[in-house]
């Protein structure tokens, strides 16, 4: 790995932090960007900083991500946009439409921790910073020794079909895209209105009318209030990975993810080896 990626860096010689001001939330500077940015999410559903990784680290940090790729646990299924069990439905209903994914990723307990994603995820000003933007006080990492920190990866087929997500928020991290596809595509803040089932019908079938691409390109840091707003990940295709790491936060300390998510997600529990 070293050999890949070079010495050591600190995470706050990652981050843009000349546009991007997050190491100090009690400077003037720092709690006006915070404030502009929590105001950006309320709006919108989303904060996406693009450039907030710079060019060197962005290089090691991507360099990094390939390398791990292989480590991917990869699986396919189908679901719906709740991503719900659904039984007795009609087939009018959206709840019983189903959709396809097919993603792989890399537990965080396979990231060394002298990995530059590593350091920037265990760096308080970040998770500080993210905390502002959703309006969280207090905000902790995730105590999971496989999702806490994942990256998520797309070769070519890879996509995730439109959905909901069950968590409150999502953070992510663009460090390479594909060649081709791989667009993140959403409907904003739909959830809860009169005609919600209406508007996801209507995105199920295709129709573009309200559909939103971002521009999430290389070095994009991107906070998404993804169980308001239904999204997905176009299919991927080409031989380059698209590289996404997701970057996990909850307010109450100690919370993971079940046994049975882990099992799902990457294949594994992590009591294997006590066993």
């Amino acid at each position: 790995m070293a050999s890949v990626v070079g010495p050591a860096v600190l995470a706050e010689d990652m981050v843009d932090l000349a546009r991007y001001p997050i190491a100090d939330l009690a400077s003037a500077e720092g709690a006006a960007f915070a404030a502009k940015c929590r105001q950006q999410y309320e709006t919108t559903g989303l904060c996406a900083l693009h450039g907030f990784i710079t060019p060197p680290a962005l290089q090691r940090l991507a360099a990094e991500a390939e390398a791990l790729s292989d480590k991917a646990y990869f699986c396919k299924s189908t679901h719906n946009a709740y991503l719900t069990e659904e039984n007795g439905l009609g087939g009018d209903d959206v709840r019983a439409r189903q959709e396809e994914t097919y993603v792989g990723s890399v537990a965080y307990d396979l990231i060394p921790e002298s990995a530059g994603l590593h350091r920037l995820y265990n760096w308080d000003p970040l998770r500080d910073f993210i905390g502002a933007v959703l309006g969280k006080p207090t905000l902790h990492r995730f105590a999971d020794l496989m999702g806490a920190c994942s990256i998520n990866v797309f070769k070519d087929g890879g996509e995730h079909g439109w959905h909901f997500d069950e968590s409150e928020f999502t953070v992510t991290l663009m460090l390479q895209p594909p060649e081709q596809g791989g667009t993140f595509e959403y409907v904003p803040k739909i959830r809860g209105l009169a005609n919600e089932q209406e508007i996801v019908g209507r995105v199920l079938d295709g129709d573009r009318d309200g559909v939103v691409e971002l521009p999430f390109t290389s070095g994009t840091l991107l906070i998404f209030g993804g169980n308001q707003t239904i999204h997905r990940v176009a299919r991927v295709s080409g031989a380059t990975k698209r590289l996404v790491p997701v970057l996990c936060y909850a307010e109450k300390a100690g919370l993971a993810n079940s046994p049975e998510v882990r099992r799902l997600f990457w294949g594994r529990t992590g009591e294997e080896a006590r066993a």
